[in-house]
């Protein structure tokens, strides 16, 4: 069964990784999963970009809470539109400190 990867990295539009895949990153567009799910996956990025920052991290405590909680309700669904196709990791901690 295919693994998707999920975390956030600098210059990606979308929070999804493969790594049997040759360009390793995965776009919503690559799988089978609803217009509104990509565009929660693209809005989920641009508020990691906007709130997080490298040396400072996170701009808040109530931006971290809000990315925890959007990107378990993402990996949910992920898993719900996926079922039976992928499996997806949940690697947050190992990219973002959360």
């Amino acid at each position: 069964m295919r693994e998707i990867r999920f975390f956030p990295d600098w210059g990606r539009k979308e929070p999804l990784w493969e790594s049997d895949a040759y360009d390793y990153a995965v776009r919503g567009s690559d799988l089978s999963i609803s217009p509104q799910l990509q565009a929660d996956l693209r809005s989920y990025m641009r508020f990691w970009h906007e709130h997080f920052h490298e040396e400072d991290e996170w701009d808040s405590v109530l931006s971290k809470n809000h990315f925890s909680d959007e990107g378990s309700r993402l990996i949910r669904e992920l898993s719900e539109q996926l079922k039976g196709c992928a499996v997806i990791v949940d690697e947050r901690d190992e990219y973002a400190r959360e």
